[in-house]
């Protein structure tokens, strides 16, 4: 379990993220959000694993440790549809990982894909009049500990680049690059 300093450290400098929550284990990040309803706006919640996470509609999203299984709440306050929000929010990871040496394409309404295999899949739901964004991205996580069908449509950024990334570093950029966009 790492100690996610650079994210801790990110959180407890900005005047957008407010709290930053670390569990080695959650049925799903959103639903410990929706939960918690004392946490405030700008709060993250990592899990180094999920056992229930959620893709769209009813499917099943496998969050095994080594990925970035996350979820934000926000406030009502962003002008954007929900459409709108997906596509910043994806062409946002796209570039990030681009930095990565990974090239993905957006496949819509909420997924990142390299050569049709998924990487990232992003959820927004609203709860309470605020937004609860969930992320999850394949990053040094075992495919093969998932459902064969699921792992041999899914990649991860340590499949494509081969090595290892720091899943610290990477959610790091990525919380900052977030910040710019949704004030931006």
């Amino acid at each position: 379990m790492g100690s996610w300093e650079r994210v801790r450290s990110l959180v407890a400098e900005s005047d957008f993220w407010t709290e930053f929550v670390h569990r080695e284990e959650l049925k799903s990040t959103s639903s410990y959000l929706r939960k918690k309803d004392e946490l405030p706006v700008g709060t993250v919640v990592l899990a180094e694993r999920q056992t229930s996470g959620r893709g769209r509609g009813t499917a099943r999203w496998y969050s095994p440790e080594g990925g970035l299984w996350f979820s934000c709440k926000l406030s009502d306050s962003f002008e954007k549809s929900a459409q709108q929000f997906y596509v910043e929010a994806l062409k946002l990871l796209r570039d990030l990982l681009a930095d990565y040496g990974v090239e993905t394409e957006i496949s819509r309404p909420n997924d990142l894909v390299v050569e049709g295999k998924k990487l990232a899949g992003i959820l927004i739901e609203e709860h309470d009049g605020e937004y609860i964004v969930g992320f999850g991205l394949n990053v040094n996580n075992d495919l093969s500990v998932i459902p064969e069908k699921v792992g041999e449509n899914s990649v991860t950024i340590k499949e494509i680049t081969g090595g290892e990334v720091d899943r610290d570093e990477l959610l790091s950029e990525f919380l900052t690059r977030f910040e710019g966009m949704f004030n931006g």
